[in-house]
């Protein structure tokens, strides 16, 4: 989805001076504005996932039927990370979009690498284009999830045959990496706690492994997220298989479930999996039909807030269009053209950290965040 619309086309609705005083701070801050918008800033969400569209992948070699199935894997690994879910590569839409994968392509390499065992391994990079992609997969029905994520806490616990230990941001285990891994490949903000002191007297290994989520919400508050996935690895037994059992916590809501696995890569990947599919769930979207949302938005104070609250708004993935529609003091109403369900649009600006509900937010109101 292009995160840059039409200029704004205005509405006045006032006559003589306040009329031509209204233009005037109007033209200011369209000017200003379209200048920020051409310019950028810095994420103005708290969990903005980039590389949505990039792959990386083994290749057989360089000629072109191993470029080709190499750029099919690609595509399959993002069409997992845009849809939210590895079950949408098996569906029909996404089986057509597989039979050429080429078309997507924006650019690729190779290169030369080594695998786990430190043998030679070629790999092919590749972009696709994100904008035509994304274009593709709604117009074919699929579940789309753009850019705008939810930061997700994770409490990883890990008993390998009586090593027991929590995984940290700092942690340079095998579980740690495995994490980093498969939150990239699913497109899921993850973040590992410090384990510094204070969350060392906040969080014992016994919190995590006995699922004392009241204590691990308390200790999670510090890093603000908006979710919290805690999870237990356990290879006790004699085979060497992985056990695991997990604890979303969003919004209110707790979601559990438990995996097996030969590996402990694998028992991650299977964590991070489900959690991403539930949250997906929640804010992908797909095509609806066209439809036309106004909105007011609160406490734009200047230049800097009216482009913010517009290039926000215009990076939304349920809209299309953002057309401005009235400027009153502080206040400033925008008519959003929308391809999703309205309460779609509801979870991601409740999802993210500009904007917050002036009221009941059935009434469209919201204020900029300071």
């Amino acid at each position: 989805m292009e995160m840059v619309r039409a200029f704004p086309v205005l509405w006045y609705g006032s006559a003589g001076l306040a009329q031509t005083k209204m233009k005037s701070l109007i033209l200011r801050y369209c000017i200003a504005g379209l200048m920020a918008l051409l310019m950028g800033s810095a994420p103005l969400q708290a969990a903005r996932v980039g590389d949505l569209f990039q792959a990386e992948v083994d290749a057989a070699g360089r000629d072109t039927a191993s470029r080709d199935a190499a750029l099919k894997r690609a595509l399959q690994d993002v069409l997992v990370r845009v849809t939210g879910s590895s079950r949408s590569v098996g569906q029909a839409p996404a089986r057509q979009l597989l039979q050429q994968p080429g078309r997507f392509v924006e650019q690729f390499r190779f290169a030369d690498a080594a695998d786990p065992a430190g043998a030679a391994q070629l790999r092919l990079w590749v972009q696709f284009d994100g904008v035509a992609l994304a274009r593709e997969i709604r117009a074919a029905g699929l579940p789309y999830w753009g850019s705008e994520r939810p930061d997700v806490l994770l409490w990883l616990a890990v008993d390998d045959r009586g090593q027991r230990y929590l995984v940290s941001e700092a942690s340079e285990s095998q579980a740690g990496a495995a994490v980093t891994q498969a939150a990239r490949l699913h497109g899921l903000p993850v973040t590992l706690p410090l384990m510094d002191l204070e969350d060392r007297r906040a969080v014992q290994f016994t919190d995590v492994w006995g699922g004392f989520l009241g204590a691990l919400e308390s200790a999670s508050q510090r890093y603000r997220p908006q979710v919290v996935l805690v999870g237990k690895l356990d290879r006790s037994g004699a085979g060497g298989s992985w056990r695991s059992s997990w604890n979303l916590l969003a919004a209110g809501d707790s979601q559990g479930w438990s995996g097996h696995a030969t590996d402990m890569e694998g028992a991650v990947r299977q964590g991070i999996a489900q959690a991403t599919e539930w949250l997906a769930g929640q804010y992908a979207v797909a095509d609806s039909g066209s439809s036309v949302r106004a909105l007011v938005v609160e406490d734009i104070d200047g230049i800097e807030g009216y482009a913010r609250a517009y290039r926000y708004l215009a990076s939304l993935t349920p809209v299309d269009a953002v057309q401005v529609v009235r400027v009153t003091g502080q206040e400033v109403q925008f008519d959003l053209t929308l391809s999703a369900q309205e309460h779609s649009l509801m979870q991601l600006i409740t999802l993210g950290r500009v904007l917050q509900p002036a009221g009941d937010p059935l009434a469209w109101r919201f204020r900029l965040r300071r």
